[in-house]
C-alpha cells in the first residue's frame, strides 16, 4: 500500500527566504527547498504566487531585475504545480479574510481546505489565525518533522 503525503500549499514568504541572505528563516527555508526539489508534486501554489514572489523579490533586492529573473527561473524549474481555486474555495476566502487574514493569505488557506492540504508559511500570526488544521509555519515544519 502506498501512503500519499498531504499536499503543501507553499507560501511566497517561504520561497523568498531561499534567495535573500538576510532572512532569519533562510537555513530552514533552504532545507525545505531540498524537500521541494526532491518531491515537487507534493507542493502546490495558487495562481498569484509567482506575481507575489516577483513583487517581494523586486522590492527586497532594490529592484535588481537580473536577480529577480534568476530567482523566478529557478522556482519555475522546480516544477511546482499551480492550482486554481474552485468556486467554493474562492467564496471561502471571504470567511478567512473576515477572520483577519489578508486576501492573499485567505486564498492560501482556502486552497489548503479545498485540497485537503496545509498552507506552509513563515508568518506566525497568519498561521495562528488559520489554525493548525489548515496552516503550518516553517518553524513548526523544522521543529516537529518535515512531513
Amino acid at each position: 500500500m502506498t501512503v500519499t503525503e498531504p499536499l503543501v500549499i507553499l507560501d511566497a514568504s517561504v520561497v523568498v527566504a531561499w534567495f535573500l541572505t538576510d532572512e532569519p528563516s533562510r537555513v530552514t527555508a533552504l532545507a525545505l527547498g531540498e524537500a521541494v526539489r526532491d518531491k515537487p508534486r507534493n507542493y502546490v501554489v495558487p495562481p498569484f504566487f509567482h506575481s507575489e514572489l516577483v513583487h517581494v523579490l523586486a522590492r527586497r533586492s532594490a529592484k535588481d531585475a537580473r536577480f529577480v529573473k534568476s530567482a523566478i527561473g529557478l522556482v519555475l524549474r522546480l516544477g511546482l504545480r499551480t492550482v486554481s481555486l474552485s468556486e467554493s474555495a474562492l467564496l471561502r476566502t471571504g470567511h478567512w479574510a473576515c477572520r483577519g487574514l489578508s486576501g492573499y493569505d485567505a486564498t492560501y488557506v482556502a486552497l489548503a481546505e479545498d485540497l485537503g492540504g496545509r498552507w506552509l508559511t513563515s508568518d506566525e500570526r497568519a498561521a495562528k489565525k488559520a489554525g493548525p488544521k489548515f496552516a503550518r509555519t516553517l518553524a513548526d515544519w523544522a521543529r516537529k518533522g518535515r512531513a
